[in-house]
């Protein structure tokens, strides 16, 4: 759709001639997604009607007010990482929010840090190191924006054991709703600062928030305050090397190991025990070498060498850990405690892992981010998850690793998915391994028909096992095919997804796709 003249002269009257397009390239650019349509043999998606900057609060309330006022849908992103930062359905805005890029503050003392949409963590981290604290970062990178992860999307990340979801490291938020109305959730909400979610009264950081978020399906936020934790290191890592070959010497009283287990169970339960006991600041199933080997490695061909020299391939069974304590006493301990439960468990540190430019180049890795995507998922350009994933106790996790070990030897043996011989799957706990999450990704081509094709077949199997296994969930199950599974083994979320976007949503105004739509439809 073209806007008509007058309906784009006033949006520019909000926001500036310089901060509206809706010139076929600007928006071609917007509709172009390297990997989320790759599964679909793809690269472009719709067209936005025009492309919109805001720089400030008020710029995006006029404009989600001009949305309803003239019948269009506003989709509206931060940093735009992947095809659900895109627009999915006709007649939509999109709003481009990088002129909304200031970390207004970081309160030391509370340990908050309050930020604007386009702030990625690895700048709110440099800052909070500095006062020696560090943030959540989400597993997409460190290039990520921080309030997109903890308001509207995922939050699965590696410093989870000890920092927990995303979603739960939220404090206060300002949010435009689509009704163009401004509200403030929490302390903010009564004047007193940034430092509480939830109250007076009734919380609604559940409505807002939830596992999965909105995703720019009930408005727009354009403020967050963040929950930081402590960093027992340096102010500042001594980090060598020039890009892609960045590492860091673990520092005093910190470890970095791989821990490597004879079966799943013991994986399993090694998880568990690690998290019981407050060991990690980090935890992740280790990613096979097309994740972290290609994260250590600066590009394919080196990779490849490496490889076929052989002693390169990370155990199936293991997870990579980073321990950080205060003093050399609780080092001490953590050490112990840690060769404890492995004795206990079968387990044994991997040798590949203690390989100095293997575990400063992954440690690194570890702190900022679980891996870094550019790089993890290079040898073919792109990546999918095989729907295999869940949420569960660590030990179900450890159960679906089992499944998805024999799901990934069934479709590999087609020639279609990429068998870099390595189970590449990947798993996480949090808040002390009280619960846990397995995302199990593969590489294929997104060129080669045969290949994507095989790909959409087997993520189609990997749902059909989490909807019939104990770790079904419900987080990532964006569009309508998706929640009319999930509804009826998930106490019909559905349902309520629908009564919030009806109250808070009338005119659907939020670009509905990837939550939810006001009638009933074919839910």
């Amino acid at each position: 759709m073209e806007l008509a003249r007058n309906i784009y002269r006033a949006f520019e009257d909000v926001v500036g001639p310089e901060n509206i397009s809706n010139d076929p390239s600007v928006q071609e650019g917007y509709a172009f997604q390297p990997m989320g349509g790759a599964a679909q043999g793809k690269r472009f998606f719709l067209r936005p009607a025009a492309v919109i900057l805001p720089g400030s609060t008020k710029e995006v309330q006029a404009v989600v007010k001009l949305c309803g006022r003239f019948g269009l849908r506003v989709k509206a992103f931060g940093t735009g990482y992947g095809a659900h930062a895109g627009v999915g359905s006709e007649n939509t805005v999109q709003l481009d929010l990088r002129r909304m890029n200031r970390i207004i503050d970081i309160d030391e003392k509370n340990m908050i840090a309050v930020v604007e949409p386009y702030v990625t963590f690895i700048q709110v981290m440099g800052e909070a190191m500095r006062r020696g604290l560090s943030c959540n970062v989400l597993g997409a990178g460190c290039q990520a924006s921080m309030l997109a992860s903890y308001t509207s999307m995922h939050g699965n990340n590696v410093l989870a054991v000890s920092q927990g979801y995303s979603g739960r490291n939220l404090l206060g938020v300002e949010w435009v709703l689509p009704t163009g109305e401004i509200i403030k959730l929490g302390a903010p909400g009564s004047g007193v600062g940034w430092f509480s979610g939830d109250g007076p009264g009734p919380s609604l950081r559940g409505v807002m928030r939830g596992g999965m978020g909105a995703m720019s399906g009930l408005g727009v936020f354009t403020k967050c305050a963040a929950h930081l934790h402590p960093w027992y290191g340096p102010a500042e890592l001594d980090i060598k090397g020039n890009s892609p070959y960045y590492e860091a010497v673990v520092p005093p009283n910190f470890e970095y190991h791989i821990c490597e287990f004879p079966t799943w169970e013991a994986f399993g339960e090694g998880m568990s025990k690690v998290g019981a006991a407050g060991l990690a600041f980090g935890l992740q199933k280790t990613g096979g070498p097309g994740s972290v080997g290609n994260c250590v490695t600066g590009n394919n061909n080196e990779f490849y060498d490496r490889k076929m020299k052989g002693g390169f391939d990370t155990p199936w069974k293991s997870f990579c850990i980073v321990m950080a304590a205060t003093s050399t006493a609780e080092h001490d301990w953590q050490v112990k405690s840690l060769n404890k439960i492995l004795e206990e468990t079968g387990g044994k540190i991997a040798e590949i892992g203690e390989d100095p430019e293997w575990k400063n180049r992954d440690f690194l890795t570890m702190i900022k981010s679980c891996f870094i995507p550019r790089l993890a998922f290079r040898p073919t350009g792109t990546f999918g998850v095989d729907g295999m994933i869940g949420m569960d106790t660590a030990d179900q996790m450890a159960l679906g690793l089992i499944d998805d070990e024999a799901h990934f030897k069934k479709w590999t043996k087609t020639g279609c998915i990429m068998d870099n011989g390595d189970l590449n799957n990947w798993a996480v706990t949090y808040e002390g391994s009280h619960f846990a999450l397995m995302e199990c990704g593969w590489q294929f081509s997104s060129i080669e028909e045969s290949s994507w094709k095989t790909y959409q077949k087997m993520t189609a199997e990997g749902y059909d096992i989490v909807f019939n296994k104990p770790y079904c969930n419900s987080w990532n199950v964006p569009g309508v095919e998706k929640l009319k599974r999930a509804g009826p083994v998930c106490m019909n979320f559905p349902r309520w997804m629908r009564e919030v976007k009806r109250a808070l949503d009338p005119q659907e105004v939020s670009d509905p796709t990837l939550y939810i739509t006001v009638e009933k439809g074919e839910i």
